[in-house]
Formats: C-alpha cells, structure tokens, sequence
C-alpha cells in the first residue's frame, strides 16, 4: 500500500511539472511545492500570490520575515477549502465567474479587457487571475455553507440579542373587526360555527351583527387603529401573524372567545410570496451519476403526467427523507430559503405542473408548485436577520477550527520550498 502511495504522488508530481512545463519557456521547469491530497501547489503559483501579496506593503509597512512561510500555508488551507467544496458539489459557474470580474472591473473604473490588459502589463496571467477569483468564490460559499449546515443558533440567544437590540418593538397599527362570543365552555360549538359559516362566505359584518355580544357589535365590530401595546393581549400574537383581510380562528379566552379580521395595518411591513412546493431528490455527485439519476426523474415525472401520483412516488423514491415521509412536501418555501438553482424553476413553473430535472449541489430534483400566497414576515424579517448575526459570528469563530480538521485528515507533504520569485 505504501508503494502505491509513492508511486500515486510520483505520477501526480510528474504529471504537473511536465503539463506546467510545457506551457512555460524550455529553460524553466515550473516546481512543485507542495503535494495536497490529489493536487499540488506548484512554484508558478506560489509566485502569482507572492505578488500579489506584495504589492500590499510599502517601505512604511514591510512584509513579515516569515511571509513565505505564512503565504505558503494559507495557499495549503485555501486548496483544502476549494478541494472539500468541490466535493460537496459546491461550484462556481463560468457565468457567476464573469459576473464577479465585471463587477470587480467596475470597482477599478475600467471595463474587463482594459483590466486583462493591465494585469498582463504587470506580468499576471490574466487566467491566472479568473482562478483566483473562482477559488475565492468558492471559498466564500464554502464558509455560507458552514454557517448553514453546521452552525446551529438556539431561540433564547436569538430572543436575547433582538431584545439588546431593540428588534422587538412593532411600530405597526393595526385596525381589528372583532366577534366576541360569551361563556367559553357554552359555546365553543357555537364560535366554530361562526367561523364555518364566514369560510363558507358569510360577510364578517353580517356575523358580527347576527352573534357578537361585543358593546360595539352595532357598528360592526370595528376598533379603530391601535397600537399594538392598546391591543388585547390575547390579541397581539394573532394579528401580527395575519394579512390584511384574513380572518382568524378562534381565539379561546378566559372569559370570551373570539374571532377576528385583519380590516388595515400601517407601519413597518414587509410581504413576500411563499411557493408551497414538493420535489423529488435524487443524490448524485458526479456528472455520470447526475445523468443517470436525471433520466430516472425523467421516467418519474413522465408517469406522474400518464396519471400516477407524485407524493406516492417520491414516498418511494426521494433520497430526501425528511421530505419523502409527507410525499415531498418542502412546505411554505420563502425567497432565499432554498438553493438559487431550485428556487429559479419553482419560480417559473405554474401551479400544479411537474419540473424537468433540477441540477443543485443536493443531486437532481423535480419538483411540483402546490400553491402560492402573500405573506407578511416582518417578524420572521426581524428573527432571521438575528439568527443571521449570530449564525456568522459563531462560525467565524468555528469555521477556523473546522479547516484544522479538514489539516489533519488530508495528505500534505512539502516536496520543495519555495525560491525567490523572479519579478
């Protein structure tokens, strides 16, 4: 096993002097330094970041005497890094690539090729560079990928902090029409025939007048526009979660049961659609495993459009279990919640149709749209940009930890040190 190991590195050393080599001047062979997993960091390389580098400090501010040590080991991490994201199936597109040069062209006030230009002028390959901007993609949704699947935020933290900050206040009013109904434990019945008949179609107004034993009955139930610290604390929580115009279940008080109607709100309010939508996963990494799972969700899709059911079929197929158990029901999805790949097509597709195959770093995908709805998430807003800060934080403390590991489980072997760079 060791001499497979030595001969494997051999191969992979010869392999890239040789490649590297040939695209250089006959006189130089382009070095390797440093051997990282299945990959190698080679002297051209090293070069290409020293300068870089470099530019960065001035007579006032010279590089550390050690730099070539430091620079050399933050390339091994950022390999890692890029080698674990890959395997993920986490990439960067060649059209995501274009987007970041042109916005990086922008940032300097040049169009792209007046920069491939002057890059070139200073001696930087300008394929060199691309890469460096596609690694640092890459690195930089490797780490949202983290702070995702491994960062986990606890409610009480979440709570604390929105209290610290001042996230809690609503300056939001609201404007209630209301059905009061006495004796709770009398007419329980009576209240859930109430709210029956409104969902039947029976107008709010007409039912506050034929049951309401409110004081204000008479003129429809109506409250006015309240702050939400003048609402009945039995209130709050309902009417912050409610649309405009929706109506409430019931509501059981001590005293009273009621039903309520959302009639205006004024103030901070943010709505978003929400897609109700089902897929089936089928996990696959490589681009032979993604054809063939593609052309099985073909055949699946193709025999749920012949008539068999969807949430039967991915009950039985879907890799995703947590989903599959409820026939691929992913529930009320919210705009960012899902992968850009997959919330492209559920945006695109028509209530009830059946996708063509979905490429994500997950496997292939189809997937149905069930509904969609106007949802006001002001307070989910106010909870998720919380749970962002706090998710951030904590995996800028752990991620580095985490590379530590990736270290220590990969095969690193320092073949060369690096010369000094010929500018």
């Amino acid at each position: 096993m060791k001499t497979l190991i030595r001969n494997t590195i051999a191969s992979i050393v010869m392999a890239a002097s040789v490649s590297v080599a040939a695209q250089q001047d006959s006189t130089f062979m382009d070095r390797v330094l440093v051997i990282v997993n299945e990959d190698v960091i080679t002297q051209s390389e090293f070069d290409y970041r020293l300068r870089t580098v470099l530019q960065e400090f001035d007579e006032a501010n010279k590089p550390p005497a050690n730099l070539n040590k430091q620079l050399l080991d933050s390339m091994v991490s950022d390999r890692l890094q890029v080698q674990e994201a890959n395997r993920r199936g986490i990439e960067i597109s060649d059209q995501e690539l274009s987007q970041a040069i042109q916005r990086f062209a922008a940032q300097q006030n040049v169009a792209v090729a007046q920069l491939r230009t002057s890059l070139e002028a200073q001696g930087q390959p300008f394929g060199k560079f691309s890469e460096s901007v596609r690694d640092s993609l890459t690195i930089s949704r490797f780490t949202d990928y983290y702070a995702r699947t491994r960062v986990v935020v606890p409610d009480y933290e979440i709570d604390g902090f929105m209290l610290a900050n001042n996230l809690t206040g609503d300056n939001s009013e609201y404007n209630v029409a209301h059905i009061l109904i006495k004796n709770p434990e009398k007419n329980a019945d009576l209240a859930q025939k109430v709210r029956a008949e409104i969902e039947q179609g029976l107008s709010f107004q007409q039912a506050v007048l034929a049951y309401s034993e409110a004081a204000d009955a008479q003129d429809g139930g109506v409250i006015g526009l309240r702050a939400e610290k003048d609402l009945p604390e039995i209130w709050k929580q309902a009417v912050k979660k409610m649309d405009t115009g929706e109506v409430s279940q019931v509501i059981a008080g001590d005293n009273a049961l009621h039903i309520l109607k959302l009639l205006e709100r004024t103030g901070d309010k943010t709505e978003i659609i929400q897609t109700q939508v089902s897929h089936i996963l089928i996990k696959a990494e490589s681009k032979v495993a993604k054809s063939q799972a593609s052309k099985k969700l073909r055949d699946l899709r193709q025999r749920i459009l012949n008539g068999e059911d969807f949430d039967d079929l991915a009950r039985i197929y879907s890799d995703d279990t947590g989903s599959a158990a409820t026939g691929g029901s992913l529930g009320w999805v919210s705009p960012g919640q899902m992968v850009q790949p997959f919330e492209e097509a559920f945006d695109q597709i028509a209530l009830n149709e059946i996708s063509e195959p979905i490429d994500t770093q997950f496997g292939m995908h189809i997937l149905k749209v069930e509904e969609r709805r106007k949802k006001n998430v002001t307070e989910q807003i106010k909870h998720g940009q919380a749970e962002n800060v706090l998710r951030r934080q904590r995996a800028d403390r752990e991620f580095g930890q985490w590379v530590r590991e990736l270290l220590e489980g990969a095969y690193v072997e320092h073949v060369s040190s690096p010369s000094d760079p010929i500018i």
